[in-house]
């Protein structure tokens, strides 16, 4: 009687070079300036963090949105694991840039609060009425960045990303903190298709989509680039969920949004 081999189901594996390729090519033929990891809204875990700033060493700089202005338990330990810099969300006031700075001083050594970059979020139409008195404190000095969230500006307005109030606001951010020698970013709701009207307004040093931050040249086309960066996002969640780091479930859910911002209609 002849033998039957048992058979063996073989699970699909996603190799993570497509990946890390796109990550290469985001800097070399795009002008990516880093890649931008999260445990607040993304609420990444420290294992994933750890992962990506592996994987990024040598191909671009990481830098982490930490859970909030004085979260400090994850400034401890993503200076352990590595990270090039932070970013603190949701700063409203002069205060809550002070509980960040100090923060990040007492859990670094004197030569790493020199080296680290040092980001802030504004993101609420409160923290852009209170932006005189951020840039006005001492501790604004430190600042590498600031970093203007479109989405979360606009929830807090009730109004659409691109709504022209919301488009002044982020204009008004960005002179005023580039006179004060800080250089600034924006994100929000970036597609294909309205990103290069939006740079064009804004004129900012910076912009990103959720992970990937790129410097403006107003001499680029970004339609490209930002086509290119929500590619990577897919490739990274799917070797995410093939890493365990996310479900099934949340790989699919995420990458159904990627990918209407991809396909998005012209403005």
């Amino acid at each position: 009687m002849k033998s039957r081999a048992a058979k063996v189901k073989i699970l699909p594996y996603i190799s993570e070079y497509p990946a890390i390729n796109l990550l290469s090519d985001l800097k070399v033929g795009y002008g990516a300036a880093s890649l931008k990891l999260s445990t607040e809204d993304a609420a990444m875990g420290l294992q994933q963090i750890a992962f990506w700033i592996r994987k990024a060493r040598g191909v671009l700089p990481v830098y982490v949105k930490i859970g909030g202005p004085n979260a400090r338990n994850d400034i401890r330990q993503l200076v352990a694991l590595g990270a090039d810099g932070l970013i603190a969300p949701m700063v409203e006031s002069a205060y809550g840039l002070e509980n960040f700075i100090e923060a990040f001083r007492t859990y670094t050594t004197p030569l790493q609060f020199g080296t680290l970059k040092k980001h802030i979020n504004v993101e609420t139409v409160t923290a852009v009425r209170q932006l005189d008195s951020i840039l006005a404190h001492p501790l604004a000095a430190e600042l590498d960045e600031i970093t203007i969230g479109c989405s979360d500006l606009s929830k807090s307005m009730g109004l659409a990303v691109t709504h022209p109030e919301v488009v002044r606001m982020t204009e008004e951010v960005t002179r005023k903190t580039r006179e004060r020698g800080i250089e600034v970013s924006f994100g929000g709701g970036v597609t294909p298709s309205n990103i290069d009207a939006r740079l064009a307004r804004v004129l900012p040093n910076y912009f990103n989509t959720r992970v990937m931050t790129f410097r403006y040249d107003p001499a680029v086309v970004y339609r490209s680039a930002i086509r290119k960066a929500l590619e990577f996002e897919l490739a990274m969640l799917a070797l995410d969920r093939q890493e365990g780091f996310l479900s099934p479930e949340e790989e699919r859910s995420r990458a159904l949004e990627l990918k209407k911002r991809m396909d998005s209609a012209p403005l």
